[in-house]
C-alpha cells in the first residue's frame, strides 16, 4: 500500500469519527495534576507551558514496550531509528538537536554529559506516565532542557497487594515478557518490576536484540515527612550487521550496555505554609562495543573494542513557600558531579580517554495563580559549569481561560547545553576545545487551548526557535576540532485533538507543521555538511501527522493508529567513502493493536492481546542508507526506493491480573 493510500485511510478511519463528536457527550472529567513543567503539582487545565501526557494504562493497552513509539505520537516530536530493533535512536523536539531534550527518569537525569541520549534501550515497563514538556527549561532543570524535557514515573503502589504477568511472541524471533507487584497504605507504597525484551531483528545475521529490565519504587508517609526511593535498571546486548552505510557486511559488531539510575526525594513539612525537599540522584552507564577481525564481507580489517563507563551524580535542595493562597516560590540550588571515560582497543593500538568536571546551579521560581482563570509563572537560574564559566538562564509563562471553555498560553525563556566531554577534553583522534561557550536558545510559543462541551479537546500551538552557538567540527592535527559557529532556527505550529466520544469510542489527532533551517553556517560549505549554509535540518520533516481511533467496551479494546512523515533531509554516506545529500521519500505507518478479556472474576483476569506493527507492509526508511536494497548506486534513487525490511510484526500473547 502507498504511503498516499495508507494517509487517505487515516483520513477516513479518524475524521468521520471525530465528526460524530458534534452530537453526542461524555461525562466531564476531572483535569490530571502534572509535574514537569513547574516540578510541583498543577492541574493539566492550569499548566503554562505546551505539555503532553501519555499515561502508562494507554502504553498496556496498545502493547507498546518502548518509550521510542510512545513518543512518535505527541506532536512537536520526531523520531529517527537507526536499523533494526534496538538501533540507536535520536529525538528531535520541534526542530532542535537531538542533544536537546533532557530525559528524566522518576528525576533522575540520564542524559550523557552534553546532552546525548540513546532512546533504543529506554522502555515502558512498570510506568504510570510519561510527561512531555515542549520549550525551554534549563531554568529549572540546567544543561540539556533546550527544547524540552521528557520524563518517566515508576508507577505507585495502592491497596491490597495485586500482581500482573504478561507474555507475548511473534514474528522477526521477538517476544516481550514482564511481571509486576505493587501495594500499599497511606503510610508505605510499594511497586516492583521485572521485564525481558527480544527480537532476532531484521537482517539475515548477526541482527539480535535483548534486554532485561528491572524497576522498584518505595513510597512512605510519617507526619510531615514523606520519601520517595526509586530504582530502574537495564542490561541491553544489541548485534549490528550494519557498516557506516547501512551494508550488511559484519557478523561479530556488538554493543552491550547497562544502566542503572537511583533516586531519592525527601521532603519535610516546616508549617502550612513552607516545605523543604532533598532529591538525591545517581545514573551509571557501562558499556563494551566490539567488532572482532575477519568478519564476513569485512575487507578493512578493522577490528576494535572499546569499554566506556560515565556516571552522573546530584543533589538538589529546594525550598518551597506559600507567600499567600495564590502565590509560590521556589528556590533551590543544585550541585552535580559528571565523569566518563573509556578504553579502547585496535589494530591502530590502545587508547584511553577520562575527564571529570562539577556544575553549580541556583534557581528560583514564582509561580502565581492571582484569580481561578489566571496562572503565571516567572523563572531564572545562575549556572556555573567548571568548563565554560558561567550562564544566566529566564523563562517566563503564563495561562489564562480568555472564555468559559478556551485557555490562552504563552511562554519566553532561554536555555543552554553544556558541551561534551569530547568537545572540551583531547581524547586519542580528536582535540577538545576548553575555551567553549555553551550553546544556548531563545524560544518562545503561543497557544490555544479549547474544551468543546465534555468529550474533548482541540488545541493549537505556534513555536519559535533561535538556536545560538552551536558546536561543529572541523578536522586539524595540531588546533582544537570544535569551535562555537553555528546558528539555526526552527518555527512551527503544532494542532492536536482528543476525543472520548460516546458507546465507547475514543479518537485523537495530532498534526506538526516545521521549518528548521540553518542561518549561520558552520565550519564546512559542503552541501553535505552538518550545518550547510541556508539548508533544512538533516532528518526533520516539514510535515507530521499521527492519528489514532479506538473503541473500548467490557471484554474488548481496539485500537487503529496511523503515522504519517513528510520528505526530509538526510546525508548518505556510501560504501566508496563519498557523500551525498538526499531527500527521503514520505511514508504512512499504521499500528493496529487489540486486546479481550476471555477469564474474568473476583480473583483474576486474563486478557488476550494483538499488535500488528506496520500493518500495511508500508516500505520506508529513518536514516539514508539503513535497510536499503544495495543493488541500487544512484543515492537518490535509494532514498526514494529504500524500505525498512522488517515489515509487518505480528505479536500475540496473555495478560494476567491477579
Amino acid at each position: 500500500m502507498t504511503s498516499r493510500s495508507s494517509l487517505a485511510l487515516l483520513l477516513l478511519g479518524v475524521f468521520p469519527v471525530v465528526a460524530l463528536a458534534q452530537v453526542a457527550r461524555d461525562t466531564a472529567r476531572i483535569a490530571p495534576l502534572y509535574i514537569t513543567a513547574t516540578r510541583t503539582p498543577l492541574a493539566a487545565d492550569r499548566t503554562p507551558a505546551s505539555m503532553s501526557v501519555i499515561s502508562g494504562d494507554e502504553l498496556r493497552r496498545d502493547g507498546i514496550t518502548t518509550v521510542l513509539e510512545a513518543l512518535r505520537q505527541v506532536p512537536g516530536l520526531t523520531v529517527v531509528q537507526t536499523g533494526s530493533f534496538g538501533g540507536q535512536t535520536s529525538l528531535f523536539i520541534r526542530g532542535g538537536e537531538s542533544k536537546f531534550a533532557k530525559v528524566l527518569v522518576d528525576g533522575v537525569p540520564v542524559n550523557d554529559a552534553g546532552g546525548a541520549f540513546d532512546f533504543s534501550s529506554l522502555s515502558t515497563d512498570n510506568l504510570d506516565r510519561i510527561e512531555v514538556l515542549r520549550g525551554p527549561a534549563s531554568v529549572l532543570y540546567g544543561s540539556d532542557a533546550m527544547a524540552g524535557v521528557v520524563q518517566l514515573f515508576t508507577r505507585q503502589g495502592d491497596g491490597r497487594p495485586r500482581a500482573e504477568l504478561s507474555g507475548r511472541g511473534g514474528t522477526f524471533g521477538s517476544y516481550d515478557a514482564d511481571a509486576s507487584v505493587r501495594g500499599g497504605d497511606r503510610d508505605i507504597n510499594y511497586s516492583l518490576g521485572g521485564a525481558r525484551h527480544g527480537s532476532e531483528g531484521i537482517h539475515a545475521f548477526n541482527s539480535q536484540y535483548r534486554q532485561t529490565a528491572g524497576s522498584a519504587l518505595i513510597a512512605a508517609r510519617r507526619g510531615d515527612a514523606d520519601a520517595h526511593l526509586s530504582m530502574r535498571y537495564s542490561d541491553n546486548a544489541y548485534h549490528f550487521p550494519t557498516n557506516g552505510s547501512g551494508e550488511v557486511v559484519d557478523s561479530t559488531a556488538l554493543r552491550n550496555e547497562d544502566r542503572l539510575e537511583l533516586g531519592l526525594d525527601v521532603g519535610y513539612r516546616l508549617g502550612s505554609a513552607a516545605e523543604l525537599r532533598l532529591a538525591l540522584a545517581s545514573h551509571d552507564v557501562h558499556g563494551l562495543s566490539s567488532d572482532e577481525p575477519a568478519s564476513p564481507g569485512d575487507t578493512t580489517g578493522y577490528y576494535f573494542s572499546t569499554g566506556d563507563r560515565s556516571r552522573r551524580r546530584s543533589g538538589d535542595v529546594r525550598l518551597i513557600v506559600d507567600l499567600s493562597s495564590s502565590s509560590r516560590l521556589t528556590v533551590g540550588t543544585q550541585i552535580e558531579r559528571e565523569w566518563e571515560a573509556s578504553d579502547t582497543r585496535s589494530n591502530f593500538g590502545p587508547s584511553s580517554f577520562t575527564a571529570l568536571r562539577r556544575n553549580t546551579g541556583v534557581y528560583a521560581q514564582m509561580l502565581m495563580t492571582p484569580a481561578d482563570p489566571y496562572t503565571v509563572t516567572v523563572g531564572g537560574r545562575y549556572e556555573h559549569n567548571e568548563t565554560f564559566g558561567d550562564f544566566f538562564t529566564y523563562r517566563a509563562a503564563a495561562s489564562a481561560r480568555v472564555l468559559e471553555d478556551t485557555r490562552l498560553h504563552a511562554s519566553i525563556g532561554t536555555s543552554f547545553r553544556e558541551p561534551t566531554f569530547l568537545e572540551n577534553f583531547d581524547a586519542a583522534f580528536s582535540i577538545g576545545n576548553p575555551n567553549l561557550s555553551p550553546e544556548h536558545a531563545l524560544s518562545g510559543d503561543v497557544g490555544l487551548e479549547r474544551r468543546v462541551g465534555d468529550w474533548g479537546t482541540v488545541g493549537v500551538t505556534w513555536f519559535a526557535n533561535s538556536f545560538r552557538d552551536l558546536i561543529d567540527y572541523k578536522y586539524s592535527a595540531t588546533a582544537p576540532n570544535y569551535y562555537n559557529v553555528a546558528r539555526t532556527k526552527s518555527s512551527g505550529a503544532e494542532a492536536e485533538v482528543r476525543l472520548a466520544l460516546p458507546d465507547g469510542f475514543r479518537a485523537d489527532v495530532a498534526f506538526t507543521y516545521l521549518d528548521a533551517r540553518v542561518v549561520d553556517p558552520g565550519t564546512s560549505s559542503a552541501v553535505t555538511a552538518l550545518f550547510s549554509p541556508g539548508a533544512r535540518l538533516l532528518r526533520r520533516p516539514m510535515h507530521t501527522l499521527d492519528g489514532g481511533a479506538g473503541y473500548h467496551a467490557t471484554r474488548i479494546d481496539l485500537e487503529l493508529r496511523a503515522h504519517h512523515v513528510g520528505t526530509r533531509e538526510d546525508n548518505y554516506y556510501a560504501p566508496d567513502y563519498s557523500a551525498s545529500h538526499v531527500t527521503l521519500a514520505p511514508y504512512t505507518r499504521a499500528d493496529l493493536s487489540g486486546n479481550v478479556v476471555v477469564v474474568s472474576d473476583a480473583r483474576s483476569t486474563v486478557t488476550a492481546t494483538l499488535r500488528v506493527e506496520n500493518l500495511f507492509d508500508a516500505q520506508y526508511t529513518d536514516v539514508a542508507g539503513f535497510n536499503h536494497d544495495f543493488a541500487q548506486t544512484d543515492a537518490t534513487a535509494m532514498a526514494r526506493t529504500g524500505y525498512r525490511a522488517a515489515g509487518r510484526r505480528l505479536l500475540t500473547g496473555l495478560k494476567i491480573a491477579l
